[in-house]
């Protein structure tokens, strides 16, 4: 069965400052138990657990999940094939289209740890960006027009 990640990057703009919503995030090894290093990521996540989940669909469930937030407008700005079973995808959505009040307390997720979602100006995320979601990082910096 092929699965998918959905991040998404909710953006805003603050005196003419771009930022970017993230949380920080501490996963479980499902094999040790033990948890990861502190992790700055966009909202995201997999349709592991929803395996005949739309990629609009997971991410649609993971922005409502992480942040309390729903949108009607977004645009696909990434694709990446992992191998022939997972594919990895990026969005972007402008805040001002998003409705909602930001979830403003930690979650536990099936034993991962989320902080609340926090807006981080975009040029100070690079050097506190999860690895993995570098590349994202980078298209919805170009897209916007600030690389």
């Amino acid at each position: 069965m092929h699965t998918h990640f959905v991040g998404t990057v909710i953006y805003r703009r603050v005196n003419g400052e771009l930022e970017f919503l993230v949380i920080d995030y501490k996963s479980t090894d499902p094999r040790t138990g033990k948890k990861t290093h502190l992790q700055t990521k966009f909202i995201g996540g997999t349709n592991k657990e929803h395996l005949n989940e739309s990629v609009d669909a997971t991410r649609d469930r993971e922005v409502m999940e992480e942040s309390s937030l729903i949108f009607l407008n977004s645009e696909r700005i990434w694709q990446k094939d992992v191998s022939s079973e997972h594919t990895k995808y990026g969005f972007l959505v402008n805040f001002e289209d998003c409705w909602g009040k930001l979830r403003e307390a930690p979650m536990n997720d099936n034993g991962d740890e989320l902080s609340a979602p926090y807006w981080v100006r975009a040029e100070d995320l690079a050097r506190t960006l999860f690895h993995s979601h570098q590349e994202m990082y980078m298209v919805a910096c170009r897209t916007l027009g600030i690389f």
